[in-house]
């Protein structure tokens, strides 16, 4: 157990506004911004007490001992334990009365590597859109990942490449969350380019219009404007340019949009890892999806933090009533979440495929057959649970995906099985 006295300390500096320390304003401000690279220190995110339908934690206001003997009102997160139940406070302190029993969320696993600095994600989401361009056609797998078709004779009949890359899946995890489409302007300039002066501007990748095309079905949710998702209102002579600069501006978060973004959360996580709302929520700080940076724009639709206030006897909660927390309130109180309100999962409608496996029948022998998806995930994220709507609906939806991976890579028929090496 890391030290919770740290966690103590840390709360209470962000806490207290005329410290200079609030959210995104010190100099280790990483907790809630992405170009210094830092990020939360792990060992300080735990399991707190949460609305069970939006996600949002519930602060709890308490009288609180500041540094050099200051007392006053401070918002503190609710610690709970493996069960969900709260653990209290430690007197005049944010701190949780039973360290023992915080549960720290320490499953991060590849997802740490959200710390990068903004400009290594943004590298890794122009890989991806270069690839796109020069792809033939495009599609998602099994997974929900996005896959990359070339040398195609017949639709459909390509060779297909899955962008599997933890890195590149946490980019677009990233630019769909904040924008909803994965267009970008052709005319913003690559600052981080530092090649050859002779070669001129350096702009960052960009789909064209004919790259529109490939983008079908329940793709076109990648695209701006959808799901018409028609290219004349972003690309034409009428515009500046020839590109309407409004095609590259975040849009409001609808289903697919999210529960694509969850599998490609699934696409960067380990895959033997897990995703819960908590690490859900403390992810999506550390990349500034709702903030605004000077790289990126915020996503459009965000809700508060809440506020339980128990009026002078925080411990009597028969008086306690919970509310949105009002401007300018100092961190943690002024932190923002991505509201999941039109997120709405069902496993039988993503997941209800067959695939090709092969499973042992007797070393050194295997054998070939066809086991349907929603048996294994039935097996290993438990039974269907039916539609499952906001945050708990985007979650189940990147475990799914993140279980769907792991069957994949362990079970599924390679293409080049039966290759005759010799």
């Amino acid at each position: 157990m890391r030290t919770l006295q740290r966690f103590g300390v840390m709360m209470m500096l962000l806490l207290l506004p005329d410290l200079g320390l609030a959210a995104g304003n010190g100099p280790n401000s990483g907790a809630t911004g992405k170009e210094n690279g830092s990020g939360a220190v792990l060992g300080d995110l735990i399991h707190i007490k949460r609305d069970a339908v939006s996600g949002q934690p519930i602060l709890q206001k308490r009288w609180i001992e500041y540094p050099q003997d200051i007392l006053g009102w401070g918002y503190c997160p609710i610690a709970v334990d493996e069960n969900g139940n709260e653990i209290g406070f430690m007197a005049l302190s944010c701190d949780p009365l039973d360290p023992t029993a915080v549960v720290e969320v320490d499953y991060f696993g590849r997802l740490s590597a959200s710390r990068t600095k903004e400009r290594n994600l943004r590298m890794h989401f122009d890989e991806v859109i270069s690839n796109i361009k020069a792809a033939e056609s495009l599609r998602l797998d099994v997974a929900g990942r996005l896959e990359l078709g070339f040398n195609c004779t017949t639709p459909g009949q390509c060779d297909w490449a899955t962008i599997d890359s933890p890195m590149e899946n946490l980019a677009l995890y990233t630019r769909l969350m904040t924008y909803g489409h994965v267009q970008t302007d052709p005319h913003e300039i690559d600052t981080f380019e530092h090649g050859d002066p002779a070669a001129g501007t350096r702009y960052h990748p960009a789909l064209g219009a004919q790259d529109w095309g490939k983008f079908k079905g329940v793709l076109k949710r990648l695209l701006p404007l959808s799901p018409q998702a028609d290219p004349t209102a972003c690309f034409g002579s009428e515009f500046a340019n020839g590109f309407n600069s409004m095609c590259s501006h975040p849009e409001a978060l609808g289903n697919q949009d999210l529960i694509t973004a969850a599998a490609f959360l699934g696409g960067a996580s380990g895959k033997t890892g897990k995703i819960t709302v908590d690490l859900l929520q403390y992810l999506n700080r550390i990349l500034k999806i709702t903030q605004e940076t000077e790289l990126s724009a915020a996503n459009l639709e965000t809700l508060p933090t809440l506020i339980r206030d128990c009026g002078n006897d925080p411990e009597d909660q028969t008086e306690c009533h919970i509310s949105a927390a009002t401007a300018g309130l100092p961190a943690p109180a002024n932190e923002r979440f991505v509201n999941f309100a039109t997120a709405e999962y069902s496993r039988y409608e993503w997941r209800n495929q067959d695939l090709n496996v092969i499973i042992p029948a007797g070393a050194p022998y295997w054998v070939e057959t066809s086991i349907g998806l929603l048996d294994w995930l039935a097996f290993v994220n438990g039974t269907d649970p039916g539609t499952v709507e906001n945050v708990s609906g985007f979650v189940d939806a990147a475990n799914d995906s993140l279980r769907t991976i792991e069957f994949i890579h362990n079970y599924a028929i390679p293409e080049d099985l039966g290759w005759d090496f010799q």
